[in-house]
């Protein structure tokens, strides 16, 4: 059809706590960078147990979450990220990180 894009319409996943709205991919952007202050966090308190974890049975990647499953996790971290950021704790920066397919 004449005039229209070629390029998809993102749908807004979740509403956060603030009133943001957030695509997928910026929800898995924000549990990625919250694993990782998390995993620096545990490690400074010597504190193994989740990378322990982690290695031995495996982690199937915030990718191959359905969008039900990551709402949970995102649900479940909001709070934590949210503090990480006030705290300007967060571990690199999720603007610089660009989308993948």
């Amino acid at each position: 059809m004449k005039g229209m894009h070629s390029s998809m319409i993102e749908i807004k996943l979740i509403k956060t706590d603030t009133g943001e709205f957030l695509t997928r991919q910026q929800v898995i952007d924000r549990l990625c960078q919250y694993d990782v202050c998390m995993l620096m966090r545990n490690i400074q308190l010597e504190d193994y147990s989740w990378l322990s974890d982690t290695r031995e049975h495996g982690f199937k990647g915030y990718r191959n979450y359905t969008d039900q499953e990551l709402e949970a996790e995102w649900l479940e971290s909001e709070e934590g990220w949210n503090s990480m950021m006030a705290d300007a704790e967060q571990p690199y920066d999720i603007t610089s990180t660009g989308e993948t397919a």
